[in-house]
């Protein structure tokens, strides 16, 4: 009887030691998708018109392995002063985490961000980018999609860029917040 109350009690310490109790990403956009001081987007790749647009090979390969983007930002005034440092904190805190890989950051004048993805380097499942201005607050964008490759979604970046895909949605949520 010894030996089972034993047995149950190391399975119970073992089942407690190996609950994680840090919050997830996805878990954090989900805490604040409701939240009155946050701007919750999310938008399905569906809502791009892939059909009407003029892509090469590698870039429609690229925009079908896009499955969904989330954004989250909270603007800074003078009701979420406090919380934009402590919301910056527990992202930077998830992002930490060792299953986030950096690919770069950059910043000035008050705005820094980083550029981080889930996965393997030729097979990416999420890229984050973590975003933070000291006069307009912070945002946080998960793109989500199956066998991302990163040397495909830099040429979807630059069809972006140089105006092949049509991005407004994108855009208007970016004025909705005041981010040049």
């Amino acid at each position: 009887m010894k030996n089972i109350f034993k047995t149950l009690g190391l399975v119970g310490i073992l089942c407690f030691a190996s609950c994680n109790s840090e919050t997830s990403l996805q878990e954090y956009f989900v805490d604040h998708h409701d939240d009155a001081d946050f701007i919750a987007v999310d938008v399905p790749s569906s809502l791009l018109d892939k059909e009407s647009v003029a892509l090469n090979e590698e870039e429609k390969e690229a925009l079908e392995s896009i499955k969904k983007v989330n954004f989250l930002a909270l603007p800074l005034n003078e009701g979420t002063k406090g919380k934009f440092d402590t919301e910056s904190a527990a992202i930077s805190k998830i992002l930490s985490s060792d299953k986030y890989e950096t690919l770069m950051r950059f910043g000035s004048n008050g705005t820094k961000a980083v550029l981080k993805y889930q996965g393997e380097e030729d097979d990416i499942d999420e890229v984050i980018v973590f975003a933070t201005d000291l006069k307009k607050g912070l945002a946080i964008i998960r793109v989500l999609g199956d066998n991302m490759r990163p040397e495909k979604m830099a040429k979807l970046a630059k069809s972006v860029e140089e105006g092949k895909i049509d991005i407004g949605a994108f855009k208007n949520i970016a004025e909705t917040i005041d981010i040049d």
